[in-house]
């Protein structure tokens, strides 16, 4: 018979103590590897973080703070959305010397002083104070304005207006307007327009030649307000798609933090 070995019950003790001695050495190793990047993804996500505030609450005050009416005049910004001078620029300055705002027309948009008053449909052509009024056109259609730069009527060929509008003129209160079909004058009221020869030639509204560079970088700067920068920057999209992706690496990085910050509290738990 084969006698049984007998295993002294200090052994199973030894080996129980070198299994936890190696689990906490190995705990402890991770535990300091852990920690360094805990730090590092705790920094970038404080930036992060910090980067949403600000945004996050410049977005919710847009209103107070005015950001939806301050446009942005950095012409690197500008550059990178892609947003160009206009390629049409006109300035028109008051016939009188009411000591009323230059009109300028910039593409399709009228301009009073440094506000947009009207947005065509098309290119404007030319535009002039004429009695307590404000006239502009294009090609096919004339604009009126009252003083306070308010549309009240529009004049095309379905209201009398003759077609193919080439220039305006201004003279003692009354419009002339000069056609592909010829010269006419209209009533004091704007509503009828004759086909009429001037007596003596007349002078027709010719934008100036010089335009303020100042106001060419606004009417630039017309078109992007920093709401809309703010909520680019804020989503993400403010440097394309990529920044997309980035965005979504530091909401991991932010996971990677929570968690790593948890097991290592909960490793360093003292037990009860």
């Amino acid at each position: 018979a084969i006698s049984p070995i007998s295993i002294p019950a200090d052994h199973f003790k030894q080996v129980s103590v070198t299994k936890t001695s190696r689990r906490n050495r190995f705990r402890l190793k991770l535990l300091r590897a852990l920690r360094p990047w805990h730090r590092r993804l705790g920094l970038a996500s404080a930036l992060f973080i910090l980067l949403l505030v600000f945004t996050g609450v410049a977005i919710n005050h847009s209103d107070d703070f005015g950001l939806d009416q301050t446009p942005v005049t950095q012409s690197w910004l500008l550059d990178y959305y892609g947003i160009p001078a206009p390629a049409h620029v006109a300035q028109f300055s008051a016939l009188d010397k009411r000591n009323l705002p230059a009109l300028y027309i910039t593409d399709n948009l009228l301009w009073q002083g440094k506000q947009v008053i009207f947005e065509g449909p098309q290119t404007l052509i030319s535009a002039s104070y004429a009695a307590n009024m404000l006239v502009a056109m294009d090609n096919n259609q004339l604009y009126l304005f009252d003083s306070a730069g308010h549309l009240q009527e529009t004049q095309n060929s379905s209201t009398g207006l003759p077609a193919g509008l080439l220039a305006l003129a201004v003279v003692d209160g009354r419009v002339w307007l000069k056609t592909d079909s010829g010269v006419y004058q209209a009533d004091e009221q704007l509503i009828d327009w004759q086909p009429t020869v001037p007596l003596k030639p007349l002078s027709w509204l010719m934008p100036n030649p010089q335009v303020n560079a100042e106001f060419i970088q606004h009417a630039r700067s017309a078109h992007l307000n920093w709401q809309r920068v703010m909520l680019d920057l804020h989503s993400g999209r403010l440097f394309g798609a990529l920044t997309v992706w980035l965005w979504d690496l530091f909401a991991l990085a932010l996971l990677l933090v929570s968690l790593s910050g948890f097991w290592i509290w909960l490793r360093q738990k003292p037990p009860r």
